[in-house]
Order: C-alpha cells, then structure tokens, then sequence
C-alpha cells in the first residue's frame, strides 16, 4: 500500500511518498519554526510528484516526538488529517526509536540524541545485538548538555562491553563534548544533519512493539513529549496542594478493588488471592492511598534488612500526578527507616517511561537489567536502587 511519511519533529521537515515499489517522492526543508505554514504545502507537492493523491494512502507515519512540541503536534495533527481523508490509518514511531532502529550499529549501547531548546537534548536508551537487533535500555529523557555525559555513564555501567554510538542531529552539535569523553562514539556520524522521512516509516511499520522501544498496539499515534509542558505542570502543583493524600494499611476489604485496579492498569496482572496472600505476610508492607476519599493508589514491599523489595506501585488513572506515588514513596521509606532498610529495590518494564521518571525523581538510578524478563509484550526489565532517605526534618522528634 502506499504510505505518507511526515517528519516534522525538529526544525528539519521531510515529507515521503512510498509504496511496495520504492520511494515516490522525498521533500526535504529546513522550515526552521514554520511547520505550521510549511508542512502541508509539501505534502501537496510530494503527492504531484509522485503522481499519487490522498484516496490512494493505505497508511500515514508521523513523528511522535520528542522535539519541537509545535513540529510534533503539526506533525501529527496533518498525519491524522489525511488519514482521514483517505481512510487510512496512522502509524507512528518516536524520534528516538527511528535513530536506533536505522543506525549500522552492532553490540552497541546506541544513544540517538535530539536537541530539545537551549542546551538541553533528549537522549535515548538501545542496545544493539551482535546481528543488529535493537531492544529498548531505559525510557528516554530530557537532560542538559553539560549532564549528558555523566546521564550516559550510569546506562553505559548496566552493559560495559557495549561500544557506546551516539546518533542523530544532537550528537553532531554536542561531538566535542562527546568525544572528549567516549573517543571514536559519534563516529558513525549518523543522521547529524537532521531526522530522516526513510528512518521514520521503517520504524514506524516495525513489528517490535514496546521491547524495540516502538507503540504498543492501539497506540501507534501516541505522542511522546518526555517533558510536560509548563502550562500542564502548573495545573499538576495547583492539584497537589489542592488534594491532599492520605496512606493507610491495605486491608482484606481492599482486595477486590485493589485486584480491579491491577487489571487495569498491568498487562500482566497479580490475582486477587495474590494480593490476599500478602496481606499478613512477614516484613511485608501493604498500603492503600486515598485522595478525596477515594481509593488512588497502592503498594506492596517486603524488607529482608538491610534491603527493602518495592514489588508493586500503581496509581488510578484519575489520581495520577497528584502526589499520589510520592505519598506512597514517602511512608514507605518511613517503615524502611524504622526496619532498618538501607537501601530500596525495584523492577521496571523498559518501556514504562512514566514509573521510570517517577522513580528517578525519588533518587532511584539504573542499577541492572534482566533480558527478556517480561511477557506479554516481551521485553526486558530495569534494575532500579536507592539509597532509604534520611529522615525527613519535618519528622524529626521536637525537642
């Protein structure tokens, strides 16, 4: 079938026409802040070169980020717009995953990097197979300059035999910093000119799913923008302050709800009589988190001092980013002190960007990786450790 390729995620657009025959049409612009105004213009002018219009597409491919947030929603929002028209569907792949998957790289850690303002770039986490198979390390994130380098070090500690190969347009601006510290790792020089139309609807229409760092089924045209914007982070603090959050002891009542919650929001859900089982069981800890009198989250962890096991955190989707894990985090870290815990550990899907974010933002960091280690998709799970908090001064005895 006949595809449209629309990379617009930086300031450099390209627009494709493909089909089972090869390439129809490639447009390539450096539209700096005007994709609005450019975008559609070439969409035009590559269907008049390819002598194909929009009843013919079987499929459009958009960037789903991250980069410019106007480029990645104009992006979008054109993909949809003559997916529409066509009844087509829309398929997508991150800026990221389109660098990984493309790159001619072999038993390596691939860091594909795309500036994101100022000094700052997005970074993400691959591996690459002795045969070139890339599998997704860690989510990505959003990172300045100057902390790129250290940000690198704690992935690249997870798998040192790695050869470390930076890619993309954010490689070729920060090489001197890069080279300086990993010597011949931009040396495939690869796409530091700007993203590729090509790369795109390759990963786009790659089967991997979430192990290869690419959309879960149903979620093919879901944007990826690493950072919130700011006008969204204001409404999340005006939420927090707002509705405060209450831990308590999960107790058999919970159970089902608890349960319901589970399957909902994980692939590969604990049962009901699971979660009963812990309830009284030794150096467990078993918590229900409220909001509004409601029932918005979770937690189980085991301790075996000096260490404490998290084994489950969930947040209901109308309670999160309200403080909702962080209340958890908090009394959990509480009971570490009190049993004398020293340091917490946890698993994580590769693919969960937004547990990943929540745990870094509690002072977890990469601490290993475990191939293969879930089903249902497959893909691998990330070691995350960190050190149990001091005690907090507000809880610290009056005197």
């Amino acid at each position: 079938m006949t595809g449209l390729v629309i990379e617009a995620a930086t300031e450099h657009v390209e627009v494709a026409i493909v089909s089972p025959d090869g390439v129809l049409a490639h447009l390539i612009e450096e539209v700096g802040h005007g994709q609005t105004r450019r975008l559609t213009p070439l969409v035009q002018e590559a269907f008049a070169i390819a002598g194909r219009g929009p009843r013919d597409l079987g499929w459009v491919a958009a960037d789903l980020g991250p980069g410019s947030f106007t480029g990645v929603r104009v992006g979008l929002a054109t993909a949809r717009a003559f997916a529409l028209a066509a009844g087509a569907r829309v398929v997508g792949a991150s800026s990221l995953a389109a660098l990984a998957h493309a790159a001619p790289a072999r038993k390596a850690l691939v860091i594909p990097l795309v500036g994101a303002g100022r000094r700052d770039v997005y970074a993400g986490f691959f591996r690459a197979d002795t045969r070139g198979k890339v599998s997704l390390l860690a989510a990505p994130r959003v990172v300045a300059a100057e902390s790129l380098v250290a940000l690198v070090a704690e992935a690249h500690a997870m798998l040192p035999e790695l050869t470390l190969r930076f890619v993309g347009p954010g490689a070729g601006r920060e090489r001197e910093r890069l080279e300086a510290a990993y010597p011949t790792s931009t040396a495939l020089a690869f796409r530091h000119g700007g993203l590729s139309a090509l790369d795109l609807a390759a990963a786009a229409r790659h089967p991997g799913g979430p192990g290869a760092g690419l959309p879960a089924e149903g979620h093919e045209a879901d944007p990826v923008y690493v950072r919130s914007a700011q006008a969204e982070e204001r409404v999340r603090h005006a939420a927090l302050l707002a509705t405060p959050v209450s831990v308590r002891p999960m107790t058999a009542a919970d159970v089902p709800a608890v349960a319901e919650a589970e399957r909902r929001t994980f692939s590969d859900a604990w049962s009901e009589s699971y979660f009963r089982s812990l309830l009284d069981q030794p150096g467990g800890w078993t918590r229900v988190a409220e909001r509004q009198g409601q029932m918005a989250g979770y937690l189980i962890a085991s301790v075996q001092e000096p260490v404490c096991d998290l084994e489950n955190v969930a947040v209901l989707p109308a309670h999160r980013r309200c403080g909702v894990a962080s209340a958890l985090l908090a009394d959990l870290y509480g009971y570490c002190r009190q049993s004398g815990a020293r340091e917490v550990l946890l698993e994580v899907r590769a693919s969960n960007d937004g547990a990943q974010a929540l745990y870094r933002s509690h002072g977890f960091r990469l601490a290993g990786l475990r191939r293969g280690y879930y089903r249902a998709p497959d893909e691998d799970a990330l070691l995350m450790a960190c050190p149990v908090p001091a005690r907090p001064a507000s809880d610290a005895p009056s005197h």
